[in-house]
């Protein structure tokens, strides 16, 4: 459950660009409290866990959800689906064309 709940902590600061430091003023924490929760050193109180949802934008049950088996870039796959996609496009349109010519070919024969 810490490691959990360590990680989704790390991970929704890290999409806003936060540092600790920033999350802890937003929670109204300590920077260090923050980062012995962010390791798993300790434990949050109810009250800093929702603090810490309010500041993240997140309801405090989100916090202990497994991590879906998205990557943390998801620009990364956004960019190969794009690249794969775009070249499957050009074959198929090539595909296309090449059989356009070839039957515009046999009939002016």
């Amino acid at each position: 459950m810490r490691a959990i709940l360590s990680s989704n902590i790390k991970r929704h600061r890290s999409r806003r660009g936060w540092s600790q430091a920033k999350l802890a003023e937003e929670a109204n924490i300590s920077t260090n409290f923050l980062s012995d929760i962010e390791t798993g050193k300790k434990w949050p109180y109810p009250e800093t866990l929702m603090n810490l949802g309010k500041a993240l934008n997140v309801e405090v049950y989100e916090l202990f959800k497994p991590e879906e088996a998205i990557p943390n870039d998801i620009g990364v796959v956004l960019t190969r689906y794009t690249e794969e996609a775009s070249l499957k496009l050009t074959q198929m349109v090539s595909n296309s064309l090449e059989s356009l010519r070839k039957e515009y070919l046999t009939e002016g024969e």
